[in-house]
């Protein structure tokens, strides 16, 4: 018998390191422009970071309590399942945070207020605040849902992301780089240099997002994960829209 298959030689329960439930996030693919000018807006994760140090990623991070309550200046939420619709919501906060632009469209006409209430109202959180202060509204309507991936089941650091796509004709405002991104800017797509920083399930839903944006792309949104130590495809079954 082979000593490396030999039930002596695996590795009991009480040694195998439990299985890390996956986290619940989500992140933002922005591109602009078209062929050969086409960029996509990432950042470099810090050599300190304890997950994907020195990596290339799109915006974006786990999922906070604070998501699954819709905001004041949220329109067009009726176009995502309850599901994904926090998860946008943390996509486009996230987004805010990392490298400082929002993504919506201008906000509507003023409308009368509404009557006073018998308690205080709650407080603005701050992504709230800050698309009011550009007068926009955080139109959901404009993501699309391109697919999920989950980390492999042998990391210490595990999610379960939802990946939005919107256009840059969305954008508002100049990217910046924050504690959590470094070297944040648009970079063009195709040249060779910015896809070799990316790890492969970033490259996956890259050219799924392209694909989508041209049209192209085809069946239903992927589910990207790893079965043993192979990498899959399969489909999500998770729907963009609400029933």
């Amino acid at each position: 018998m082979n000593d490396a298959l030999s039930p002596d030689a695996r590795p009991s329960a009480a040694t195998r390191k439990p299985v890390v439930r996956p986290r619940d996030a989500a992140s933002l693919i922005l591109l602009r422009g078209a062929g050969a000018e086409l960029e996509v807006l990432v950042g470099r994760r810090p050599l300190a970071a304890r997950f994907m140090p020195g990596v290339y990623v799109f915006p974006g991070g786990a999922i906070d309590p604070p998501d699954r309550v819709p905001w004041s200046v949220e329109t067009g939420t009726e176009a995502l399942a309850p599901k994904l619709a926090r998860c946008a919501r943390a996509a486009l906060r996230e987004t805010w945070e990392e490298v400082g632009v929002l993504v919506g469209r201008p906000a509507g006409p003023a409308t009368a207020p509404p009557p006073p209430l018998p308690t205080p109202a709650p407080k603005s959180s701050a992504i709230e605040q800050a698309y009011r202060a550009r007068g926009l509204a955080a139109a959901m309507d404009v993501l699309t849902y391109v697919g999920r991936a989950i980390t492999p089941s042998f990391s210490s650091r595990r999610f379960n992301t939802r990946f939005f796509l919107a256009d840059g004709e969305s954008v508002s405002g100049e990217p910046t780089a924050s504690a959590e991104l470094e070297d944040v800017r648009w970079h063009r797509v195709g040249t060779g240099d910015l896809e070799d920083g990316l790890r492969d399930v970033t490259r996956f839903m890259l050219a799924r997002a392209m694909a989508m944006r041209s049209g192209t792309a085809a069946g239903a949104p992927p589910l990207f994960y790893w079965g043993g130590n192979a990498r899959r495809i399969g489909i999500c079954r998770e729907g963009a829209r609400a029933p």
